[in-house]
Order: C-alpha cells, then structure tokens, then sequence
C-alpha cells in the first residue's frame, strides 16, 4: 500500500469561514441581496480555491449549502419587512393566498421563518444560483 498525505480542514478553519459568511451576509446590513451574492462569491471562491484538495465530507458540504440558502431566505426575508410585502411577494412567488396570508403574518423572526415550508418553496436553492448566480464550493462533488 502506497502512503498518501491526506489534506483535512482545521475546525478553527470551518469556524472562520461560518463567522466571516456570518459577517457578509449580514441581516442588518442594510445591502440588496444580489450585494450579499456577490460578496459571498467573492469569499466563497478564494475559501474553496485555497481548500478544494482537503478531504471533505459530502455531509458537510451539503450542510454548509442548507446554511447559506437558509442565512439567504432570512436576509430576503427581513427585507420583506411589513406582513403585506411578505404576502405580496410570496404570491409572486407561486404560493398560495391562502398559505400567503397565513405565512406572511406569522410572528416568528425571520431566521426561523427561512426554515417554513412555504417561504422554501417560494424561495428554492435554484433562484439564488441562477438569478444573481451564488457560487457553492464543491457543488460539483455533490451532484
């Protein structure tokens, strides 16, 4: 058996990247969502560029995308600030009056209203990859 190195990640390393995505996507930033895209493209391609040889889970790799498409649907979400926005766009979005209205006026704070049926499959994974085009690492492996 032929000895190889294996290349891992430090989880001081998975810390930075899960406080600095943290940072850019921001929900008080005050910036559109295709600002936040962008800025997280930017970062996400040096991060994967500079790790793409370390062994990586499969498991991870698609936890880490559910995070970001989650951290995405809340900043969306919070932009949509009055109950009437919230409806309105979800409506535009193929969703039903009736789960609209009662989705639009929930409550819940927009980071747990990112994880509601309704506002995923008004906002899937695919609207952030094609419209402003939202860079994933390792997107790749997983397909």
């Amino acid at each position: 058996m032929i000895n190889f190195t294996r290349i891992q990640i430090h989880p001081k390393s998975i810390k930075r990247l899960k406080e600095r995505v943290r940072q850019l996507s921001s929900r008080s930033s005050g910036k559109s969502i295709h600002q936040v895209i962008f800025n997280l493209n930017n970062f996400l391609r040096g991060w994967w560029n500079y790790y793409r040889f370390a062994k990586l889970s499969i498991k991870w790799l698609r936890s880490l995308h559910g995070w970001i498409m989650r951290r995405l649907r809340s900043i969306l979400w919070k932009q949509w600030k009055n109950p009437r926005t919230r409806v309105r766009e979800l409506k535009k979005w193929g969703i039903y009056h009736k789960s609209a209205v009662s989705t639009g006026n929930a409550r819940k704070g927009s980071w747990r209203m990112s994880r509601v049926k309704w506002v995923i499959i008004a906002l899937p994974n695919a609207c952030f990859r094609r419209t402003p085009g939202l860079f994933l690492p390792g997107i790749q492996l997983l397909s």
